[in-house]
């Protein structure tokens, strides 16, 4: 086995996230964290640094569950007033604007895809603050759906081998959804905590603009 990078440090803490009830409180709350984004934003991508802190209040706020059905808790805000909501923080600062992008892309992929238990269980997560990002897409292939990373059954578990790039908010995550191949070839999305043993992120993103998105790389060896 090769021996893997370290992963790269940051301070993952513990979510506390408040509940919005409905759109008119989401853009209100968009609102109040963007004016406290604005402040520094230049200095945070000069520095391609943004301190855990900034990160937690914006999750935080309540805005990473704005999607989850009511069913489940959430306030199911409309496509429209998501847009608005991700147009508000962008304005503050467009690096922190895209990092839940994938984030609300996973919950859609779990309304549409999951178990009414993983609907359950991923929903109550993101309510409570839990940062989802995306380990989907390789780099060096023919195209975006040549997908090398495999998934293999072992014992009541599962273990994954693969690279994967341009893993926006890989950093600032709680969990980690990377998309890999079973034995017939299906694609099967598995959630992973961060932390895991043999699951690696690389702060290895480097671009003019938007530096702060954590769009690097990820490892899974084992």
């Amino acid at each position: 086995m090769s021996v893997l990078p370290v992963s790269a440090d940051y301070p993952i803490h513990t979510p506390h996230a408040e509940l919005i009830r409905d759109e008119a409180h989401a853009l209100a709350v968009a609102r109040r964290v963007a004016a406290v984004l604005l402040e520094q934003d230049a200095e945070r991508d000069r520095t391609r640094q943004v301190p855990a802190e900034v990160v937690d209040l914006y999750s935080n706020s309540g805005l990473w569950g704005i999607s989850v059905p009511r069913e489940f808790g959430g306030a199911q805000v409309s496509y429209a007033v998501l847009a608005q909501v991700i147009a508000i923080i962008s304005a503050a600062d467009p690096s922190l604007g895209q990092i839940p992008q994938n984030h609300y892309c996973l919950l859609e992929d779990i309304r549409l895809q999951g178990t009414p238990e993983q609907q359950a269980y991923f929903f109550g997560l993101a309510l409570e603050g839990h940062r989802f990002a995306n380990a989907l897409s390789e780099t060096g292939g023919k195209n975006v759906q040549d997908i090398q990373a495999t998934i293999r059954r072992q014992g009541d578990g599962y273990v994954i081998n693969g690279r994967k790039g341009y893993c926006t908010g890989s950093l600032y995550a709680h969990w980690l959804a990377v998309l890999a191949l079973d034995e017939q070839q299906n694609a099967q999305l598995a959630f992973v905590p961060r932390g895991t043993a043999g699951l690696v992120v690389v702060d290895d993103w480097d671009s003019m603009g938007q530096r702060t998105t954590s769009s690097g790389t990820v490892l899974a060896e084992g």
